[in-house]
């Protein structure tokens, strides 16, 4: 432990405890910053103390889940310790009837989906299907708002979490929203933090809305088809007499897999008519189950920076010609607008991207890459949305206690 290291280190013992406080290593850095110490708070009380703590010694924090995405936003100025939530874990109450489940934040998705479905009498589910499957934390997803194919149906984290607990930078626990879905009038800090990358609060607990798990599912693949057979297809969407859960665009494939739940006979029902409308065929089992393992880990497998991006819908076709001339691959959330591609890690070509989507009336944000494409696709940037962050984050953290410089309104002196 190096002398620098040692203060920090013996500070946060103090706050949080000393079984809770491990030395930082080389496999916990952040862009390439290692902290001088880990800290994994035994529960919301300790992360109150540890962020007291950070605050009057102006240590910075950089809070962190299961690590997935621990690469999104730009690189932190500085990051003197990880706050880790793991220890945060465990479903705090279910309520089936009202279809509600609060969870402390460090809890992984798949144990939350394991709880949900030892429920005796109940088939519920929480609806969130982000790239990269395997560990991840809800309070993780929330902090990043990764979403995946299910967006299409069920909406992202922000339509789905109705409550929560939180930190502030300064060891202030607060709380939003409720336990219900209807929940009281005020102002709604809960779904302000929902992709805040951890620079507002630190997340400690959060209700989440849940749904009836569908008893059945179909899905349908459309190959070799041109641009503008894919925008009609798009636009076709729109009408069409079913409901879909997910219909996804994928380039430079070419195809489109389109996917329905419900009932046995709903599902049957309602694949025939999409086949009829689309020509796209309907998938066997063993087919459907190999297209959502392959679609999950898309664009994220291999090499490249990942870029979300959205445009117009009735812009897909041209979205798509954008992706034959810079993306290695494309996926788009059809009947939305929205997309996750992955690009050659070189900023010209990120940049070109980023001003081809704005003129098409869009925007593009980097997932993952390194940190010469920051300033090519995570400007400091002007314009009132930007003031308004700014503002958020110095009323929420004005000491810059969390993760200072990851946000992009998070100003230099902030």
């Amino acid at each position: 432990m190096s002398t620098a290291a040692a203060p920090a280190r013996t500070l946060l013992e103090r706050a949080a405890g000393e079984d809770a406080v491990r030395e930082g290593t080389a496999a916990d850095a952040v862009g390439g910053l290692v902290p001088a110490a880990v800290v994994s708070p035994v529960d919301e009380a300790a992360v109150a103390a540890v962020c007291s703590a950070a605050h009057r010694a102006g240590l910075a924090l950089v809070v962190r889940g299961a690590g997935t995405r621990q690469g999104w936003g730009r690189t932190p100025r500085r990051c003197d310790a990880v706050l880790d939530t793991s220890r945060l874990r465990g479903v705090v109450e279910h309520a089936p009837g009202d279809l509600v489940c609060t969870v402390r934040a460090g809890t992984p998705l798949d144990e939350l989906r394991e709880v949900l479905a030892a429920a005796p009498g109940h088939r519920q589910w929480l609806p969130l299907d982000p790239p990269q499957p395997g560990a991840q934390t809800v309070g993780g997803l929330v902090a990043t708002a990764a979403a995946g194919p299910l967006r299409v149906r069920y909406g992202t984290a922000r339509d789905l979490v109705i409550g929560a607990r939180f930190v502030l930078g300064d060891g202030t626990v607060g709380h939003s929203g409720g336990r219900v879905v209807k929940n009281v009038a005020g102002y709604d800090v809960t779904r302000l933090l929902v992709g805040s990358l951890g620079t507002l609060a630190v997340i400690t607990e959060v209700t989440v809305r849940l749904h009836p798990l569908p008893p059945a599912s179909r899905s349908l693949l459309l190959e070799r088809a041109s641009p503008a057979r894919l925008a009609a297809l798009s636009d076709l969407l729109r009408t069409a007499p079913v409901v879909l859960s997910a219909a996804d665009v994928c380039w430079p494939d070419a195809t489109a897999r389109l996917r329905v739940d419900g009932t046995e006979e709903a599902v049957d029902e309602q694949a025939a008519a999409l086949a009829g409308l689309t020509g796209a065929r309907v998938l066997d089992g063993a087919e459907a189950e190999a297209l959502d393992a392959a679609l999950a880990v898309r664009p994220w497998r291999g090499e490249g920076a990942v870029a979300g991006l959205a445009v117009p819908r009735t812009r897909l076709a041209e979205l798509l010609e954008l992706a034959s001339a810079y993306a290695v691959e494309m996926v788009v959330r059809a009947p939305l607008g929205v997309a996750e591609a992955r690009l050659p890690e070189r900023p010209e070509v990120v940049a070109q991207l980023r001003a081809a989507v704005e003129r098409l009336g869009g925007h593009l944000v980097l997932h993952r890459g390194g940190p010469g494409l920051a300033g090519v696709a995570l400007p400091a940037g002007d314009g009132p949305e930007v003031a308004l962050m700014r503002a958020l984050k110095r009323s929420l953290d004005p000491a810059g206690v969390l993760a200072p410089g990851r946000a992009l309104g998070d100003e230099e002196t902030a």
